[in-house]
């Protein structure tokens, strides 16, 4: 999903500024509304998209500013549904592994042996499985510092 708002070219005077607080093109009366409870202070949805879309599993929102006076919001979705991954053919560990990432957010080859019960050579072939299938996106290239989160997450 994406949104795009148009606005005036933006400045920032500040390197602590928040590159997606874009100014409102009418400050004093986005304060009125501000003060009166009707709007959220300026940046505080964007803090709020990210939090929510945390909290449902999704991956971060990515915002987009362009040239300074179109910025857009593009929400994601959780393309590793239950119905999706009934359909690729998936063993049951190989399952526990994706439901164990979305949960917490990535997986070594040591947690998914003990999350499966299963020998070391095992749990490399089912997560190099999971990497050729495009699922997983492996970090690292050898040893203890790897580990695999969702592709495109």
């Amino acid at each position: 999903m994406e949104f795009r708002e148009f606005t005036k070219s933006v400045k920032y005077r500040r390197p602590e500024e928040t590159p997606y607080l874009i100014p409102p093109n009418n400050p004093l009366l986005a304060g009125i509304f501000y003060f009166a409870n009707y709007i959220q202070k300026a940046g505080s949805g964007i803090i709020e998209m990210i939090k929510q879309c945390k909290s449902q599993g999704l991956p971060e929102p990515e915002f987009v500013s362009i040239r300074g006076s179109e910025f857009r919001t593009i929400i994601g979705r959780d393309i590793f549904t239950e119905s999706v991954l009934s359909k690729l053919g998936l063993n049951e560990r190989q399952l526990k592994a994706i439901k164990y990432v979305k949960e917490k957010g990535k997986i070594t080859n040591k947690e998914y042996q003990e999350v499966c019960n299963i020998k070391k050579r095992q749990a490399t072939d089912d997560l190099k499985a999971l990497e050729d299938r495009s699922i997983f996106e492996r970090i690292g290239i050898t040893g203890k510092g790897t580990y695999y989160i969702l592709k495109g997450h």
